[in-house]
């Protein structure tokens, strides 16, 4: 599990409460496992930060066992996270990554 904290400054010394959208969508995966739907959602920021909390590894089966115990090569997904303030078209911040169950890297 990580957790992201992002700290902003206004240039504008506004004091217009904002948000951070963040929108991750499967580029790849492996092939033994489905690709996810889309996900998107707002962070609101508090006393300009905003933190994420981002949790790998986790067997969404259930089934009380990884994919390691079962086969010697763990699946895998490669994500693309795309980062916006507010109601902007146009990410600040792209980052990929690929998530298995032992490990997460930056792309």
């Amino acid at each position: 599990m990580a957790i992201a904290h992002c700290h902003f400054r206004s240039r504008r010394h506004s004091g217009t409460p904002f948000h951070l959208r963040e929108r991750v969508l499967t580029i790849d995966h492996d092939s033994r496992i489905s690709p996810r739907a889309p996900f998107e959602r707002a962070l609101a920021a508090e006393r300009a930060v905003v933190s994420d909390i981002q949790a790998f590894g986790y067997d969404t089966d259930g089934a009380g066992q990884t994919a390691s115990d079962v086969n010697p090569l763990p699946v895998w997904y490669l994500v693309r996270q795309d980062l916006y303030l507010n109601e902007q078209t146009t990410a600040f911040l792209v980052v990929r990554w690929k998530h298995t169950l032992r490990a997460t890297e930056l792309n």
